[in-house]
């Protein structure tokens, strides 16, 4: 059994207790609208990369590798392979494969280590840097929407945003606070390229139809989440062996089970405190 710190149960703590308190508030279905919308406007812009990167494992490392490289003196593709191995995250072939696609891409500068000539250093580019502003402003509007506190534009204008926000977030991440591991269903869609979006995608389809019995064409679901169809039938198949969910094909429906709706909500008011703590001691 891997140890636990008492720092990762605090924060364990600290986080369900805010979410519990975003759950409470009677507009989340608009903060989860919100955050739909801007998401989608995003993924637009690269589909391959967000779909990519929004797989839960790869997203967990995406914020390894800013974690890491804000909160230490030097960071190497060392740190974070030993952090992946460690944590099961990814086998060795599929982290060089995922490290080799952020390199290709133009989101990570690699160098020899001064000191250490044997040692690969790296850093993130400034592409990158943008990119990921922009998905936590995914989060900072539907913020603004549940807490009286939050202020966006005051953020927008921190000239150091991302290096403080990551060292605040690098602690839940290293503490290996995952968050498809507190929601438990969510990992049925997050296991999937684009998964995130196909959950809130199938989520806002009830809202706006006004039922749990949620028409799905699936070729619009699969531009809207930019990947197949085939992916979200298997995507659907992990959520209704769940019992999350029940696919009528002849009708071409999704009967969503309550337990789905509770779960997206839960999912997105962890993900909401977990930027939250990002965000501390900002404004």
């Amino acid at each position: 059994m891997p140890f636990i710190s008492r720092r990762k149960l605090e924060l364990e703590k600290e986080i369900r207790e805010r979410a519990r308190e975003f759950r409470e508030k009677s507009n989340l279905n608009d903060a989860i609208k919100c955050h739909y919308d801007l998401l989608n406007k995003l993924y637009l812009t690269n589909p391959l990369y967000f779909k990519t990167l929004f797989k839960a494992n790869r997203f967990i490392v995406g914020s390894a590798i800013l974690g890491i490289y804000y909160t230490r003196s030097s960071s190497t593709f060392k740190d974070v392979r030993r952090f992946c191995i460690a944590n099961d995250l990814f086998s060795s072939n599929a982290l060089d494969s995922f490290l080799l696609f952020l390199r290709v891409s133009h989101r990570l500068e690699v160098y020899r280590d001064e000191q250490d000539k044997r040692k690969l250093n790296y850093q993130p580019t400034e592409k990158a840097l943008n990119e990921t502003r922009r998905m936590i402003n995914t989060m900072l509007h539907p913020y603004a929407l549940l807490s009286e506190n939050c202020r966006a534009d005051l953020y927008h204008r921190q000239d150091d945003f991302i290096p403080h926000f990551f060292r605040n977030y690098g602690e839940i991440t290293l503490n290996r606070l995952f968050i498809h591991d507190m929601v438990p269903g969510s990992g049925e869609f997050l296991s999937h390229d684009g998964g995130h979006m196909i959950m809130f995608n199938l989520f806002q389809e009830s809202i706006k139809q006004g039922s749990l019995e949620v028409k799905y064409n699936l070729l619009k679901a699969s531009f809207a989440c930019c990947v197949s169809r085939s992916l979200i039938r298997r995507c659907l198949k992990a959520a209704a062996d769940r019992e999350l969910l029940t696919i009528i094909e002849d009708k071409n429906t999704v009967s969503l089970k309550p337990e789905f709706m509770t779960m997206v909500q839960d999912y997105f008011c962890i993900y909401l405190a977990t930027v939250e703590h990002g965000l501390k001691g900002m404004g």
